[in-house]
């Protein structure tokens, strides 16, 4: 049997691009990354995180827990280190040309086949920066340590530093582009989440809804979801907010709670509704008022030259009129684009004792999601982003108040 290259032959007959953006724009990124690199005294950037990845080069995998990385020199352009099914990937979804292929069967040798490549680029000896570690909770992707102990022993006379927030940086400010991208997918969040809510009524279960919260997306035209729906009903609302779905069927008197985005060229904005089954009792309805006060003071208060910090501080005085609700204390955090696990961008937030400055372009989802816990919860949200005079929304705002169903 004769085993066709795959790689090889792509390339030899040639890949018609398929990019968010056009190839020129990649390009200025990575002139900045390389002004950035320049600053830091760096020789390579080795990036892991598979979003900086789909931003600097727009490397775009169904796949992105599969090892990739692109290693970006001082001058010229990136590589791409990957095993050869993720290659046609490369070749469609990137404007990287040089493609180095390891054995994906053989994936322990990565770090060591890494080290060679990092070798035929002469920087063995260099300052070499390397994404190290997840900036946001809930974001992967870092090194890990077994490849990054073994590159050290591979390149023992290089200096291996971390440099996790080069690409991060650049992507915080987003583009006029990067925002359409956003407002796009917040229209594909609410259709999913306005099909979801015509799909409830007593007896259903959550597989249905969500079954609509999918279709309603993905039929508007989303992609694929950085994070599933996050979806619970009745009690279980009451240990929001990242509880699976699991057919439960919903009763008079339950509060059903949806939390999704819809993506458009891996661009997201979030947002969270609730609803109830029947009309809502006077407790599920005061919780809800002041949640979506919460949420609407942020939006009216968000703006530059404010901090965090701010922002959250007033708006928290609106948690007055609910005594003992469970709040988490996260009024908002950076978005933007995103893959699997999370469309969490990085550690940037509105929160009581967060001290960074809003900037226009900054882009937020306020996840406004309280309980009482162990009884019920609701959550109300929208994404924003900081404009030169305050905040806009990047979601519809649809529907801002408690449906009963």
């Amino acid at each position: 049997m004769t085993i066709v290259p795959l790689y090889t032959t792509l390339k030899e007959q040639g890949v018609e691009k398929e990019l968010a953006f056009p190839a020129e724009e990649y390009r200025r990124r990575i002139a900045t990354t390389q002004r950035a690199m320049a600053d830091e005294g760096l020789d390579a950037l080795v990036l892991v995180h598979n979003a900086n990845q789909c931003y600097l080069t727009g490397y775009d995998s169904h796949m992105p827990p599969s090892y990739a990385v692109t290693v970006v020199p001082t001058s010229g352009d990136p590589l791409m280190h990957c095993a050869e099914l993720e290659s046609p990937v490369a070749l469609l979804h990137s404007v990287v040309e040089d493609v180095r292929i390891f054995d994906w069967t053989n994936a322990s040798s990565t770090a060591a086949d890494l080290a060679r490549v990092l070798g035929d680029l002469g920087v063995a000896r260099g300052r070499i920066g390397i994404e190290l570690r997840n900036d946001e909770n809930f974001t992967s992707s870092a090194y890990d340590a077994f490849s990054y102990l073994t590159l050290r022993e591979a390149l023992p006379d290089a200096e291996l530093v971390d440099a996790t927030h080069i690409v991060l940086a650049q992507r915080l400010i987003k583009s006029e582009d990067e925002l359409a991208y956003m407002r796009r997918a917040g229209e594909l969040t609410w259709a999913g989440i306005h099909a979801a809510i015509e799909a409830t009524h007593e007896g259903v279960n959550e597989n249905v809804i969500a079954a609509a919260s999918y279709a309603g997306a993905v039929g508007a035209g989303s992609e694929l979801m950085t994070i599933d729906p996050m979806l619970m009903t009745g009690a279980q609302t009451g240990l929001i907010p990242h509880i699976p779905y699991r057919r439960h069927v919903v009763e008079r008197g339950d509060v059903v709670y949806l939390e999704m985005s819809g993506t458009y060229w891996r661009y997201n904005a979030p947002m969270m509704r609730s609803w109830t089954i029947g009309e809502p009792s006077d407790r599920q309805r005061r919780l809800a008022d002041a949640s979506i006060a919460v949420l609407e003071t942020l939006v009216a208060e968000a703006r530059p030259g404010r901090t965090g910090h701010d922002v959250a501080t007033i708006a928290e005085r609106q948690w007055d009129a609910v005594p003992g609700v469970h709040f988490h204390g996260g009024y908002g955090y950076a978005i933007g684009m995103g893959v699997q696990p999370s469309w969490c961008e990085q550690a940037v937030y509105i929160a009581i004792g967060a001290e960074r400055e809003l900037r226009p372009g900054m882009t937020f989802h306020l996840p406004i999601i309280s309980c009482y816990p162990g009884d019920f919860g609701v959550g109300f949200s929208e994404s924003i982003v900081i404009t030169e005079t305050g905040a806009e929304l990047l979601t519809p705002g649809t529907d801002r108040f408690l449906v009963a169903r």
